[in-house]
This record gives C-alpha cells, structure tokens and sequence, in this order.
C-alpha cells in the first residue's frame, strides 16, 4: 500500500513537470510579431514591455491594432536581433487598443508602468492613466489627485521621469480634432496627484518632439511638429524642474532638418543627446537620422558610425540599456532589409556601432528585485530540478520495490524446511 501510494505521488508530481514544461516551452517560441508604430516601450527590471501601437503604414483614420497588444523582451541575457525571443502576455493587456500614448515606469517600488494618453482605435472607453504592476502583473486605473484641470494633451507626447519619479507631460495633441499646446503638467506616480507646472517661456504649441531629463535635473526639449509643420532643431529649451522655469538656447553646428516623431537619448557620459529618425520633409535618409548634441556647447555634429546603417524610421522607441540605445520597431523600414529591433552601441564616443549582438550589462546588485527578474530562467531551471528529482524518485521507489520483493522470497525461504540437497542453497541465500 505504502509503495502504491508513494508512486501515485511521483506520477502526479511527474504529470504536473510535463505540464510545467510544456507552458515553459511556449513562452519561449522565437517568432515574429506583427509590425507595429506608434507603440510604447518601457524597461522595467530586464524586460522592455511593448504595448499597443498600430499596423503601419500610418493612417489617417485610427488605424489596426497589431495581434500582439502587449508583449515584452527579456535583456538579461544576450541575445541577437536577427532571432529576438518575445514573449506575448496580451491575455492580460486591459488597455483598449491605441497608438500615440505614453509610457514611463514608476510608482514607490520604480517597478509600475504608467500609461497615459493616445489614441482610442475601436471607440472603447478609455481612462486618461492606467498603471501595470510588473511585480504582480496586473493593471488598474488609478485614483489621481491634486489639479482639478487635467492635461490637455493626450497623444503624441515624450515621457519624461525624473529621480523622485514624477512623470512630466508636456504639449501634445488630442484626438479626434489636433489641438496642439504647450501646458506642462507633472504626475506624481507615488503620491498619484496631478500638479501643473509654469508655461512662461515654455516651446510653442507641438507634439511629436524628443525630450531628456539631464543629469543637472533639468528637460531638454527639441524638435517635433507643429501648426506650422515640422519645427527646426536650431532651439532647445531646457526646464528646470528644481525652479520650474524655462529657458531657451540656441544650437549651432551641422543642425539637423526639422523633424518629429524621432527618439531621443541621453549619452552614456552625460554631456550629449543622441537623436535617431524622425518624420521629415523631404523624408530623412539613413545618412542624416543620427545626430549627437554637445549639452556643453549646444553644438550638434553627426557621429562616426560603423557596421550596417539602417534605414531611418519614425514612430519607433527607443531605451539606453547597458552600452547600447535599443531601438523596438517604428514605421519606414522593411524587414528584408532591417530588424525590429536595432542597436546602437555607443560606448565609444568617436565611433557608434550599429549591431546585432546585445549582450546585458553586468548587474550591479543580487537584490531580491533583480533576482525576480529572472523569472523566465529559474523556471527552467526549477522544471529541470524537478525532472531530476522525479526521476530519481522513480528509480528509488522503483528499486526500493525490487529490494523489497528480493528481501522478501530470501526471507521466505529462509523459513522453509531444509530437504536433502537444499541445505546449503538456503545457507546460500539467508
């Protein structure tokens, strides 16, 4: 009884390993997701979490969402961008489809995505700010206090979060009439309050615009589109968010063509901005869609650049992570030609290296949150103790039976009457 009970355990333990496996083995499919723009990207941990977007080509109408709303990719391993392993988690996105909104991540933990804004694509209700729990994995609508006058801008913005993660939204657009404007309002993603902050001598009404916050705690914001069209990048302007005041400075140098909708990031010695892409007129070829800034100088210049240039692309994201600004799809490219993902090793400032090798940078801490972020790999490994354990159980419960049945005849016949010729057969066996 004890042996029948013992290998009903094991093969229940062992059904529930195949089962685990199995649901391991499909998260991790390499496939290709459908194209998307417009979309978010937000590294939280060591996953950049893809969300909504629109099929390209952009159109004037609201646009197809992608079949994957919501998926992410995990950087702490290297990887290559020719074969990037996504994981699709769109079963849990409770986030109508949209395009144009934006996404930072936040909260006490700096461990929750905050989505604001965008664009509704199937006329579903759709709240101002949702926030995802990534610890957890789950979404809700937040209850924000503070300034009874929400922003004005929905759609098209750049998020912007400082040290004490308080999420700066400025200008933007609205749907379903553009109504750029250039009011500055900032989210406290801790306390979740709403604060407007000062618009004397803010940039003009726009969206589309790139922005970063700076070491000195100030937002430089440039670029983007306007009324007027595409807005030139001869003017930055600069926010304090210690004073909360605005100034305007003049660039010199090789000054790229106006243009919006390109992605912007801090250089990895905190004295420059790199720029990438964008929509222009006439539209921007690879040669002209990176730029650096000198923050020093205001002086911009086009970097050295080795491996294969891709083609620019707007409506794209793009993240720093470790030495490499990490670029998620985006609308003006063609996959026989490029990845989805690209990526820019920047670790030497007299040459940029366009790549398809990541390999993450070295983890600074063994935190409980790092650790929790590499759930996906001790999964397996945890399927594979398993495996170990279950069958080495068998084995044991298995010979332990056959121990048992050949203790148990050699005991038998150590009880049985001696006969003429057997004799030392049983001395034999006892």
């Amino acid at each position: 009884m004890i042996f029948l009970y013992t290998s009903l355990i094991y093969i229940i333990v062992f059904g529930a390993f195949l089962q685990l496996l199995v649901e391991v083995k499909s998260q991790l499919i390499t496939y290709k997701p459908d194209l998307r723009y417009a979309h978010t990207a937000t590294l939280i941990e060591d996953k950049i979490y893809i969300l909504g977007g629109a099929v390209p080509p952009p159109r004037t109408d609201y646009g197809i969402s992608p079949k994957e709303t919501f998926l992410y990719l995990d950087v702490s391993t290297p990887f290559s961008t020719n074969e990037v392993k996504y994981i699709d988690i769109s079963n849990n996105n409770a986030v109508p489809s949209h395009r144009f909104a934006i996404a930072t991540k936040g909260g006490a933990n700096n461990s929750t995505l905050f989505l604001y804004g965008g664009d509704n694509l199937n006329n579903q209700t759709k709240e101002l700010v949702y926030t995802f729990d990534a610890q957890h994995s789950t979404w809700s609508v937040p209850k924000i206090t503070g300034d009874p006058d929400p922003p004005k801008g929905t759609s098209y913005m750049f998020p912007v979060i400082d040290y004490n993660e308080l999420f700066y939204l400025f200008g933007g657009g609205g749907a379903p009439v553009v109504n750029y404007v250039n009011d500055m309002h900032i989210l406290d993603t801790i306390n979740l309050s709403w604060k407007k902050a000062s618009s004397i001598g803010a940039p003009s009404n726009r969206d589309g615009y790139g922005a970063v916050f700076l070491p000195n705690k100030k937002i430089i914001y440039m670029g983007g589109y306007g009324p007027n069209g595409f807005l030139p990048l001869n003017e930055v302007f600069l926010y304090d968010t210690i004073n909360n005041s605005w100034e305007r400075k003049e660039t010199d140098g090789i000054v790229p063509t106006p243009r919006a909708s390109f992605s912007a990031v801090l250089g990895l010695d905190g004295q420059s901005v790199i720029i990438f892409g964008g929509s222009s007129e006439p539209p921007l070829s690879r040669e002209i869609a990176l730029y650096v800034l000198n923050l020093n100088k205001f002086r911009w210049r086009i970097p050295g650049i080795s491996g294969k240039i891709p083609a620019s692309r707007a409506f794209h994201n793009a993240l720093l992570i470790g030495n490499y600004m990490v670029v998620t799809f985006g609308g003006g490219y063609m996959r026989e030609d490029d990845n989805d993902i690209l990526l820019l090793d920047i670790s030497n400032n007299d040459e940029y290296a366009w790549t398809t090798s990541f390999v993450p940078p070295l983890p600074t801490s063994q935190s409980p949150t790092n650790s929790s972020s590499h759930s996906n790999i001790n999964t397996i490994g945890v399927a594979i103790g398993i495996l170990i354990g279950v069958i080495g159980g068998i084995a044991l419960t298995v010979g332990g039976f056959f121990l048992y049945k050949q203790y148990k005849n050699r005991k038998e016949r150590s009880k049985a009457i001696s006969t003429p010729g057997n004799e030392r057969i049983n001395i034999k066996y006892s």
